[in-house]
Parts: structure tokens; sequence; C-alpha cells
């Protein structure tokens, strides 16, 4: 497959609804500042697990969802060490803040909703930066994404929730299990930003 032209694209194919071109206010929920290098990947997975797990969700869509934040948080390591720090969200769908054509998705059902993960980094540009789709393990770790999450996955152009200014993108997928999030994820202090973990 030949390198992606400018503009919105996952795997390949024009995105539509999964991926706004245009600047989108990030959706709140809860946000932790991932410490930088490699041990951002250990962290993003080992609070991710425990919010999972506090909200009920099945072991195994757990370890789905581990996998998931991996493959993102290396790629953010990898591919944007430059443009830290490093974000993991985690919200419900349709949470308030959701812009239009990124992680806002559909409503709840009979009382239980989507929840999305996302790894968000500094660099603005609407592609993926160094992802390679032709070579090497960047696509496979992305196709991991897509797989796992049943395609429900893409990315959003938006702003830092640590620093509300800086520009970036959000790198989001669902959790593969549908989940009733807990109060503090979705209401007050929903907004709330954990600061990376001292070293």
């Amino acid at each position: 497959m030949p390198d992606l032209p400018p503009g919105p694209h996952v795997m390949g194919l024009p995105v539509q609804g999964r991926c706004a071109p245009a600047l989108s206010p990030p959706p709140l929920g809860r946000a932790w500042v991932l410490p930088p290098g490699p041990e951002s990947v250990r962290y993003a997975r080992t609070v991710l697990a425990e919010a999972l797990t506090s909200a009920g969700v099945p072991r195994s869509a757990i370890g789905d969802a581990m996998l998931m934040v991996s493959e993102l948080a290396t790629n953010a390591h990898q591919h944007a060490p430059d443009h830290g720090p490093h974000e993991l969200w985690l919200y419900a769908c349709g949470a308030p803040g959701a812009g239009p054509g990124g992680p806002s998705g559909d409503g709840p059902a009979e009382g239980l909703g989507q929840a999305r993960c996302a790894v968000f980094d500094r660099h603005a540009s609407a592609r993926l930066p160094g992802y390679s789709w032709t070579s090497g393990d960047y696509g496979r770790g992305l196709s991991i994404v897509r797989e796992l999450s049943e395609g429900r996955w893409g990315m959003l152009r938006t702003l830092s929730r640590s620093a509300p200014r800086a520009q970036g993108k959000a790198v989001w997928f669902a959790v593969p299990a549908a989940v009733r999030l807990p109060a503090e994820l979705v209401a007050p202090p929903y907004g709330t930003v954990v600061p990376a973990p001292s070293v």
C-alpha cells in the first residue's frame, strides 16, 4: 500500500466520522499524565486496568484494553517522544465535551454505555506521524487495535487536558464491553487530571 495522502485516514481508508480534520474539544472524563519514556506504557496499562476493574469490566475485555493501550502508548513514545507529556484518557461515550466526529459516538443502552480510552500527544498533525503502513511492526500495532476494538477506533485532533491550549491528537478505541463507568469518571469531578507519578 503506498504512503497515505494528507488528510484523515485509518488503516488506509478515508475516515468518515471517526477522525475529525478540524480541532475538536477534548472529551471529559479521567485523564492521567503519563511519565516520560518507556515507563509510560506500563503506567498506562496499570491505571487503565485499575479503572476498568473498578467499573466491573469483564477480565477478558480488560486484557484486550490493556493490549490496545500498550500499542497506543508505545506508538506515542516511539513516534512522538518530543511532543509530550502524553496523556491517557478514559471517558464515557457521549460524555460532555466530546467533539463532533470524535470520540462521542452512540448513547448508552439499558443503563450501560461504551467506555473509550485514548492516548494523547501534542503532535498536531492530522495523520498518525511516523506510523508506517507498509513495513515493520508499526502498522501491526494499529491492526491489533482495529481488531480488538472491532473497528471502533480512530483519531481526533484536539486539545490537551493538562495544558488546555496545547494542540495535538488523541488516538482512541472503544473498550470491548458495555460498562457502567463509576460516577467519578462521568460526573464531577469528571474533569480530573491526574499528574504523572514522580520518578
